[in-house]
């Protein structure tokens, strides 16, 4: 699903070039997830840009569904990211004006897809079915965030990227999101990857991994979270 190899991003470090991912490699396997965690301005969101096509790396390649995204003009990675990308932010995005309904079909109906019984099933399994007709603003943030997560999966993407998802919930909420995420990611079969400083939310993925000066590193502890109960299979 995501095949990284010889991936150099630059930043400009006072009157030189600083490499924020050196020679960084990096594979996922579909219905897979991954969480990345490291300090702050060691390049994990730079990664997760570069795996949206929102960024583009200085050299080598990156191939997200067998599309390699270093190559890709803007058109196309828009298409890109229309048809094959899920992104949950740590601050919502939510449309304000549109119901949450209508926020979280906005995608399948981009993408030309009917909108049905799945949408209804995701509504459910979120906790929102009695909320869907109301606006964003008359919503918590946890259950915000829970819309923020049906819309990425609405469309029913090959990936699903996460940056900071619970960075603006109490623990609470982010266990509860954080159950919610991988749950339904798994369920579904989609590739997920997700950008946290949590060791609890880290912990809900398949395989956990540092990025320190520039390179990806395997996290010691690798023992699983409980396994997730929000979502019914």
């Amino acid at each position: 699903m995501i095949d990284v190899s010889g991936l150099v991003k630059q930043i400009i470090d006072g009157h030189s070039n600083k490499n924020i991912l050196d020679n960084l490699e990096f594979h996922l396997e579909a219905n897979q997830s991954v969480a990345i965690s490291g300090d702050s301005g060691s390049g994990k969101s730079t990664l997760l840009n570069i795996l949206a096509a929102l960024d583009y790396s200085d050299k080598g390649q990156v191939k997200v569904a067998g599309l390699a995204l270093n190559i890709m003009s803007e058109s196309q990675a828009d298409q890109f990211r229309k048809k094959h990308l899920g992104i949950v932010f740590q601050q919502f995005n939510l449309i304000d004006c549109l119901s949450v309904w209508d926020n979280i079909t906005f995608p399948a109906r981009l993408n030309g897809l009917p909108i049905g019984s799945y949408h209804k099933d995701l509504l459910e399994q979120l906790g929102l079915s009695s909320h869907k007709d109301k606006l964003p603003v008359n919503l918590s943030g946890g259950e915000q965030q829970r819309v923020a997560i049906a819309r990425a999966l609405s469309h029913q993407p090959s990936l699903v990227l996460a940056d900071e998802p619970t960075g603006n919930l109490d623990d609470k909420n982010s266990q509860a999101v954080s159950e919610l995420l991988f749950g339904l990611c798994k369920k579904l079969g989609l590739t997920l990857v997700v950008v946290t400083h949590s060791p609890k939310v880290a912990a809900f993925a398949d395989t956990r991994l540092l990025l320190r000066q520039g390179q990806l590193h395997p996290v010691a502890d690798q023992s699983p979270y409980p396994t997730p109960n929000s979502v019914s299979s």
